[in-house]
């Protein structure tokens, strides 16, 4: 198979959009990160952000498992299976050992240190926290941890079912993907009466998982069936048309929200949006699949008609992005804490921290791996 640029190029964007995604958080929208600023974006510029973020959430990190299940046939049949699992524990289980036992601890050090002053040194701080296991988190590395275990599993399946000749087929008709998205949208209404979002089991949200599961097997039948070859223009127009409703959608689902907030409180109507036999919770998890189908088709499309050449530019930029999505909290958190006392509306910090942490983390990214040790492991 030819190298697809696009989607190399796409994986950086949402990279870039991964720490723009949690700059937002830092300014005043719903979601956990490391630090929020103490001086958030005023009601409006929350509400912007808000939207901002639930969009970015409902579809970014499952087109990357998509991308990473498309990728995976190819590699396993070029590896097989020992080697590709070698590779595969290698290239994500170091990084989570050293972000868990390191890069997670002087993280948390130097926001200590730079909010209160080096209150314990950082050797004792990091036996007593990190070594005895009081603290195992893996933050942003959950998407390494999943992939892992997806890979593992993905391994066991092509060992029971043996390998097999790619099986050319049309792209889904505009039928399978709305039955698609209504499928997944109840699967993931179920899922979440038992795992609100928010929950998390071994540092995973399940209650996003019915959308990661499916759209990383999705990109394994996708290369096997060569869907992204030509994806019809019936399955774009439709994507826009998902699109412009999810937007409407959002809309409404946030002002429907304001309301609840006003009526019973944030938190509790936090909690019915989150999961639950709720209404809420069931518009969230139907409203969620327009974005992923809508988004996934028209930037699978737009990607491979607009970007799929080679350029130096964007591989510069590109080939690092795995890299920056490992470093990405040690550069924003310092970075926003750096501007915690700056008198600047929210939504301007935002876009200047967020801007400043995409730049300077690829400038780390890239000078990181001119290391041998560093690019012998994230490539």
């Amino acid at each position: 198979m030819t190298r697809l640029h696009y989607l190399d190029y796409l994986r950086a964007g949402l990279v870039a959009l991964v720490l723009f995604h949690h700059t937002a958080i830092t300014y005043g929208a719903p979601g956990s990160w490391y630090y929020t600023d103490p001086h958030p974006a005023g009601p409006a510029a929350q509400g912007l952000l808000t939207m901002f973020v639930a969009w970015n959430q409902a579809y970014f990190m499952g087109l990357l498992f998509f991308i990473s299940g498309y990728l995976s046939p190819t590699s396993y049949a070029r590896k097989g299976p020992g080697r590709y699992l070698a590779d595969r524990l290698w290239r994500f289980g170091i990084p989570l050992v050293a972000y868990i036992f390191f890069l997670q601890p002087l993280l948390q050090y130097v926001m200590n240190a730079m909010q209160h002053g080096p209150a314990v040194a950082a050797v004792p701080y990091w036996i007593h926290h990190y070594l005895t296991l009081q603290i195992v988190d893996p933050g942003p590395l959950w998407f390494i941890e999943a992939l892992l275990v997806f890979d593992v599993l993905f391994v066991g399946w092509m060992r029971w079912r043996g390998q097999r000749p790619a099986l050319p087929a049309p792209f889904p008709g505009n039928g399978r993907i709305l039955a698609f998205a209504l499928v997944l949208g109840l699967s993931s209404f179920l899922v979440r009466i038992a795992m609100p979002v928010g929950q998390t089991f071994a540092a995973l949200q399940l209650g996003y998982f019915p959308g990661y599961v499916a759209l990383f097997v999705l990109g394994v039948d996708a290369q096997r069936r060569g869907w992204l070859e030509l994806i019809p223009g019936r399955a774009v127009r439709l994507a826009k048309r998902l699109v412009v409703i999810a937007l409407v959608t959002l809309v409404a689902g946030v002002v429907l929200l304001a309301t609840q907030v006003a009526a019973v409180g944030a938190q509790a109507a936090s909690a019915d949006v989150a999961g639950g036999l709720h209404v809420a919770a069931l518009y969230y998890a139907l409203w969620e699949p327009l974005v992923i189908c809508g988004m996934c088709i028209w930037l699978l499309d737009w990607g491979r008609r607009r970007l799929n050449r080679p350029s130096p530019g964007w591989k510069a930029w590109s080939s690092g992005s795995y890299l920056v999505y490992i470093i990405q909290p040690l550069v924003l958190v310092p970075l926003a804490l750096a501007f915690r006392f700056a008198a600047w509306p929210g939504l301007l910090k935002f876009l200047v921290v967020g801007t400043l942490a995409v730049v300077l983390a690829n400038v780390i990214a890239r000078l990181l791996r001119q290391l041998g040790p560093v690019r012998s492991v994230v490539g």
